[in-house]
């Protein structure tokens, strides 16, 4: 699981997918910061990470 920082290559997401689902990625955003959370088996374990960087959970989706 991370938090997105900056724009990742579609290379960088096809690695990651290959990791979990082989072909898709669960990621969750926080609209208000501009974040992206990604990697991760639930949205809800990416939801959580959000959370404890200090989104506001009116802001995740």
């Amino acid at each position: 699981m991370q938090i997105l920082q900056q724009a990742i290559s579609i290379a960088e997401l096809k690695e990651l997918a290959q990791n979990t689902f082989g072909d898709m990625i669960k990621c969750v955003a926080d609209a208000k910061r501009g974040q992206l959370a990604i990697d991760a088996n639930l949205h809800a374990d990416l939801e959580r990470l959000l959370l404890e960087d200090g989104s506001a959970s009116q802001g995740i989706h």
